[in-house]
């Protein structure tokens, strides 16, 4: 009899692994039709997490970290559980493993209907892969985002501290996003997104540990929350705050997301965000000429503009602090969830210089 239980108990668990299985094979090919995806995400997805956010911005403090910090402590209830019961009651281990299957699967069924249907949709009109890169017009790129970054660090104040300080608030840059985003009007090639009506951002209270882990901020798609690292430099901030707003519009691929913040930052008319957005792309496309011309890069580098380079070597600095195995190991971490998700990867961010590359010359076509 006791036998014949165990059976039953052991073929629940076996039919909730199954379950989950056939969850990622449903999904598998179900987000594998563009036109299924659309659909999700417009009239499920999006509506959702509109609903939710206007929930979750009616409260000052990051409800998402409440919420990962009840999965941290399910995770312990189940793994202190799971320990006592291999040594002493092996057969309750059966309905413990069904249990927690379970609660895998409904965690899994809501992140895919969240977000990870996100990382499947197309929201570039064209095949970014036939985008062929000159090494001249991308020099030329260049140039011209120095000449901005240079102008608009000539317009900013600066305190004499090590860290470039902004007077500008992060109210401030969160009012710019919202009169910016219209001009994503302008790009008929970006598509799947949706303007923000009910956004805000979040000061993460666990920002030290994102220091460490090498974190500037980050998206919760389960809350609808862009959090940021309280602790940035000033001239991460302003990007930061658009890339993690990119997510929250349904941009899932980093690349996309930095291409935004970049995009909205260089329409805005204040200058501290637009030098945060150029420092950035001016040492993007440094990094990615390299590869064709390192002497260019050595050039310029050693020639680059006094006011850049005290930045520079002070963000450097600054952020060096928190260098370590715990960063090093995170970023591997990151990196390989996004290439499973078929994204580039935290290592190189190749796509953003594509898609900036892109813009120069749609631009240069329509003039």
């Amino acid at each position: 009899m006791l036998q014949i239980n165990m059976q039953k108990k052991w073929s629940k668990t076996v039919v909730v692994l199954s379950i989950f299985i056939v969850q990622i094979i449903i999904y598998s090919i179900l987000f594998s039709f563009q036109q299924v995806n659309d659909f999700i995400i417009h009239h499920i997805t999006f509506p959702i997490s509109g609903f939710i956010a206007r929930i979750t911005n009616a409260i000052s403090f990051p409800v998402g970290e409440l919420f990962y910090l009840f999965l941290a402590f399910i995770g312990i209830y189940f793994l202190v559980r799971l320990i006592k019961i291999s040594f002493k009651k092996r057969e309750k281990l059966p309905q413990l493993l069904t249990q927690i299957l379970i609660f895998v699967n409904v965690i899994y069924f809501v992140y895919m209907f969240a977000w990870g249907i996100m990382y499947k949709k197309e929201t570039l009109t064209f095949d970014s892969k036939e985008i062929k890169i000159d090494p001249k017009i991308l020099k030329t790129i260049y140039c011209e985002e120095l000449n901005k970054a240079i102008y608009s660090r000539n317009l900013i104040k600066h305190s004499g501290k090590k860290t470039i300080q902004f007077e500008s608030t992060l109210n401030d840059y969160n009012a710019e996003f919202f009169k910016l985003q219209v001009h994503l009007k302008e790009l008929n090639w970006l598509k799947n997104y949706r303007f923000l009506e009910h956004a805000h951002y979040k000061l993460s209270n666990i920002s030290m540990m994102q220091n460490y882990l090498g974190i500037l901020g980050y998206y919760n798609p389960f809350s609808v929350e862009a959090n940021l690292n309280r602790y940035n430099t000033n001239l991460k901030q302003p990007s930061t705050m658009f890339h993690e707003y990119g997510h929250q519009m349904g941009f899932a691929s980093e690349s996309e997301a930095n291409f935004l913040a970049y995009y909205l930052g260089s329409k805005s008319k204040n200058p501290e965000i637009n030098y945060a957005v150029y420092y950035k792309s001016v040492y993007s496309l440094l990094g990615a000429i390299y590869k064709s011309d390192p002497y260019f890069v050595k050039m310029e580098l050693d020639n680059m503009h006094p006011n850049i380079v005290a930045d520079r070597k002070a963000e450097i600095d600054y952020y060096a602090k928190y260098e370590g195995k715990t960063s090093d190991t995170f970023s591997e971490l990151n990196n390989q969830f996004l290439k499973a998700n078929d994204q580039e990867g935290t290592i190189s961010y190749s796509k953003y210089v594509e898609l900036i590359y892109y813009l120069h010359q749609t631009k240069k076509g329509t003039e």
